[in-house]
């Protein structure tokens, strides 16, 4: 069965002792996590949620269905999710990470690299892994919008090393 779900951002710990808690996101920024809160899951539940401030990298944040620190603690560590169908792309080129995943990479020369099978950001941006045993991870950044064909899931790297 596919998975419909895409992750938001996951709740690490609680804060204070009334229920609030902090939550990473997963989103380029607040904005566009907040865009999504009519539609947050945990666990196929519905729930709200209301940022109260940031503090270095999390979101401190209450939710009415969340009374005491105890109920808090029972979300700590679990993905705050949406359903893919809710997603918005405001322009009929943009794609999202999941688009991605699949597709096959090839050099300028038409060698076969492999298939997206994941894609990482450890802070310096996206990076593709590939699944063929490629030894390196490929900078999303160094890829030309022009060359990302989603149609048929092809994807061109021009600038390799030789």
């Amino acid at each position: 069965m596919k998975n419909d779900m895409i992750v938001m951002g996951k709740i690490v710990s609680t804060h204070g002792v009334r229920g609030s808690f902090k939550i990473v996101i997963y989103s380029q920024c607040e904005r566009d996590f907040f865009s999504y809160k009519n539609h947050f899951e945990i666990e196929k539940k519905f729930i709200d949620i209301k940022k109260k401030f940031k503090k270095e990298n999390v979101l401190i944040c209450e939710s009415s269905t969340v009374k005491n620190k105890e109920e808090a603690l029972d979300l700590v560590g679990k993905f705050i999710t949406i359903n893919q169908k809710h997603l918005k792309k405001n322009t009929s080129e943009d794609y999202f990470h999941k688009d991605l995943l699949g597709c096959k990479v090839f050099d300028k020369y038409g060698k076969n690299l492999g298939k997206i099978k994941a894609i990482h950001n450890f802070g310096a941006g996206d990076l593709l892994e590939l699944d063929s045993g490629y030894p390196f991870m490929i900078r999303f950044a160094d890829i030309k919008k022009s060359d990302i064909n989603l149609k048929k899931k092809i994807i061109i790297i021009n600038n390799l090393n030789d």
